[in-house]
C-alpha cells in the first residue's frame, strides 16, 4: 500500500520543488552580471526553500489527508482506508518533505560556498 503513496508524494513534492528551482534559476540568470551575487541569491533562496519544505514536513502529519495533493492524485482503487489514510499519507509526506529539504539545504551550501569562493577570487 505504501508504494503508490510514496510514488505520488515524491511526484507532488518534486513538482513543487521544480517550480521553485525554475524561479531561483531565473533570478540567478538575471543576476549573472555578478556571479558571486547570483550564487549568493540562489543559495539564500534555496535555503529558504529548504526551510519551507522542513516546515511542511513538520505539519504534514496533522494536515487532513483529504486536503493533500497525494489524496487527489491517487487513483481511487489505490487509496488507503480512511482509518489508516491520515497516518500513511501524513508520515509519507513528512519523510519526502524532509528528504527534499535536506537536498535543498545541501544545494544551498554549495551555492553559498561558490559565492564565497567567487568573492575571494575577485
Amino acid at each position: 500500500m505504501l508504494q503508490p503513496i510514496q510514488r505520488v508524494a515524491e511526484l507532488s513534492i518534486a513538482r513543487g520543488c521544480g517550480f521553485a528551482a525554475l524561479g531561483i534559476f531565473t533570478m540567478m540568470v538575471g543576476l549573472s552580471f555578478d556571479l558571486a551575487l547570483a550564487f549568493k541569491a540562489g543559495g539564500v533562496s534555496a535555503l529558504f526553500a529548504s526551510a519551507v519544505l522542513a516546515t511542511k514536513g513538520v505539519n504534514a502529519p496533522r494536515r487532513s489527508y483529504k486536503h493533500t495533493e497525494v489524496w487527489v492524485i491517487l487513483p481511487k482503487e489505490e487509496r488507503p482506508r480512511p482509518e489508516v489514510a491520515q497516518q500513511l499519507i501524513g508520515n509519507t509526506l513528512r519523510e519526502v518533505c524532509y528528504r527534499f529539504a535536506q537536498q535543498a539545504a545541501l544545494l544551498s551550501a554549495l551555492m553559498l560556498a561558490t559565492s564565497i569562493l567567487l568573492e575571494i577570487l575577485k
